[in-house]
């Protein structure tokens, strides 16, 4: 039996629309018949729970604008039952408004809105900008995602509430978050509560959403419904309250010449239980692999990777964004014969956007499967430069002959690696001459590639290192180089607790680095020395977070921050720093300083 006629009187939806353009010809009253057809055919289609359309009322039109709506009813039984004696029966709206090439959806259950938004054809979502215009000062609660590598360290997502959040935020430790929705109290002409004062506004810029309070009444509906088409169409764009976030890219354009890549394996830096091999393969393509860039147009790229001084020969990704999600399609357009497996697996990593990271001289990035804009801190981060004198700074250790180990190879004679120069240079007493105890804990479940403890000064130092892929004197700074070293420095901060760092060190006694041990320079027969000197160590032992890398070179780091240096060369130092400064804050809230050590020509 039917039920009783509802007409667009008797309605009071909850006004949080998904804004759209529409993507053909049609206008008007054709756009509205083709995407109710469309909305309908998605209601109608049953999953779990059965659906049947109740209603469709008639169409209205009100200074310009079509409304119609859809009534339909789901039923299914309880999710916590598993037989089927009992039924649940939901009755759900979906609101349509159309004007001229813009339409808004409104639907009561949110999961059947986004599904009929990724269906539709014959609209998309309003550009990012269009959302943005509903979110200004006083924010009241903010949503982040990070586009950082992700570690045990930093939250993948953040949520916010308080009075003034723009105040609020760390311009440092949050400018790798992007914000991806947010409620403020816009200045929007008919974005009101029923008393007339300012209505709290969220937008999801991203997702096209906007969200403001339930309509009193179906007249109170659509004006509100017109005054959010007409600030995301033609309103004023109001200044970014949240600045110094990052900002995430759905639109291609302006993001151009790419200078280069790395491999940021979600393997390399997770505190789960991984695969030694897994783990191993995911080390070699971060660390041990280079890889030569050429821009090609747009977002594309073509690479040129090496690994143990083998060329595997050219790949070329196509890149698109679809919906603000990076895609990637690679192809091989040069290959290097007997590389095969080799290049099998570099795909594997270069073809996942989620374990690439791609950098732009327009300043984008691709990081996380997004493409953003980075919130780059004007405050650069205060280096240690160093001379390299006598050693090669592209080579991060040395090689190890067939049926020798690297802890036998590390600063004997010939060794002109960075192993090298921690252990005869790094750590000197008044004398000029290595002091303290040193250990090197290199491979895939590394604490860090050198461990240091100086007994007097009852310090404590992580050490971790990457080789520079450049080392001409005049060699521009290159954030990829810092990346991952960065990443996995601030994951290992809490092994700088004494009792886990301990237990650890005995963990390792039996790997073939466990050898690799020396006192005030002297090379140890095995570890016992160096934990019987952790296990001294007091609990207030002071804490240290290294990070070799003599990529950035003195010259270069003051030429870019001088006044008139060149854009393109002066935002990389402005991502390294602003990448260091954030692992310096991570390593301040762990009780540890945080040293960069660069070139210093």
């Amino acid at each position: 039996m039917p039920g009783p006629r509802i007409e667009h009187k008797d309605l009071r939806p909850f006004v949080a629309p998904v804004l759209l353009d529409a993507v053909g010809p049609q206008r008007n009253r054709a756009l509205l018949t083709r995407i109710l057809n469309q909305v309908c055919q998605q209601a109608r289609r049953s999953g779990i729970r059965g659906r049947r359309i109740l209603q469709t009322t008639a169409v209205e039109l009100d200074g310009g604008t079509f409304f119609q709506a859809v009534i339909y009813r789901e039923t299914g039984a309880p999710a916590w039952l598993a037989a089927e004696e009992l039924e649940d029966v939901l009755h759900h709206l979906i609101v349509v408004a159309i004007r001229g090439k813009h339409a808004a959806i409104a639907a009561s259950d949110g999961s059947m809105r986004d599904r009929i938004v990724k269906k539709l054809k014959a609209a998309r979502r309003m550009p990012r900008d269009a959302i943005a215009a509903f979110v200004e000062e006083e924010a009241k609660a903010i949503w982040l995602n990070g586009l950082h590598t992700p570690t045990a360290t930093k939250a993948d997502t953040k949520a916010l509430t308080g009075g003034n959040l723009e105040y609020a935020l760390d311009p440092i430790g949050d400018q790798t978050y992007y914000y991806s929705a947010a409620r403020t109290l816009p200045n929007v002409p008919g974005l009101t509560t029923a008393d007339g004062k300012r209505a709290l506004v969220g937008a999801a810029p991203a997702g096209g959403r906007v969200w403001v309070r339930r309509a009193e009444t179906w007249d109170d509906f659509k004006a509100l419904l017109k005054s959010v088409l007409d600030h995301a169409t033609s309103g004023t764009r109001p200044l970014d309250p949240f600045a110094s976030l990052s900002h995430a890219v759905d639109d291609p354009a302006g993001v151009s010449d790419a200078y280069g890549v790395c491999v940021v394996p979600q393997e390399l830096l997770s505190e789960d239980d991984i695969p030694a091999a897994q783990r191993e393969a995911a080390r070699r393509w971060a660390f041990d692999a280079t890889y030569e860039v050429d821009p090609l147009a747009n977002l594309s790229i073509r690479i040129r990777p090496h690994i143990a001084g083998k060329a595997l020969g050219a790949i070329e990704l196509a890149i698109t964004l679809e919906d603000g999600m990076a895609n990637i399609k690679p192809q091989w357009v040069e290959e290097v014969h007997g590389q095969e497996e080799l290049r099998a697996e570099c795909e594997q990593y270069l073809a996942d956007a989620e374990r690439i990271k791609i950098y732009y001289n327009s300043g984008h990035t691709i990081a996380q499967g997004r493409c953003y804009v980075g919130g780059y801190s004007d405050q650069p981060f205060e280096w240690t430069f160093r001379p390299f004198a006598g050693y090669d700074i592209t080579k991060e250790k040395p090689s190890v002959p067939h049926g020798s180990t690297l802890a036998a190879q590390i600063a004997i004679a010939g060794d002109d690696s960075l192993f090298a120069y921690v252990v005869k240079e790094m750590f000197q007493g008044d004398n000029g001459e290595p002091k303290g105890w040193l250990a090197s804990d290199d491979g895939s479940m590394e604490l860090a590639d050198f461990i240091h403890i100086d007994p007097l000064k009852k310090e404590i130092s992580l050490v971790h290192i990457k080789a520079s892929s450049n080392a001409e004197a005049n060699r521009i700074a290159s954030p990829p180089d810092y990346e991952v070293v960065v990443s996995q420095a601030v994951k290992n901060l809490r092994h700088l607790d004494r009792r886990n760092l301990v237990d650890e060190l005995i963990k390792g006694k039996a790997k073939k680095i466990g050898a690799a041990v020396w006192h005030d320079g002297v090379k140890q027969p095995n570890r016992e020395g160096f934990i019987a000197a952790a296990k001294k160590l007091p609990q207030s032992a002071t804490r240290r977070l290294v990070v070799l890398q003599p990529r950035v070179t003195r010259r270069e780091r003051d030429r870019c921050w001088a006044d008139g240096a060149p854009p393109s060369h002066a935002i990389r130092i402005r991502q390294i720093d602003t990448l260091m400064l954030a692992g310096r804050a991570s390593s301040i809230a762990c009780g540890a300083s945080f040293e960069g050590i660069g070139d210093a020509g």
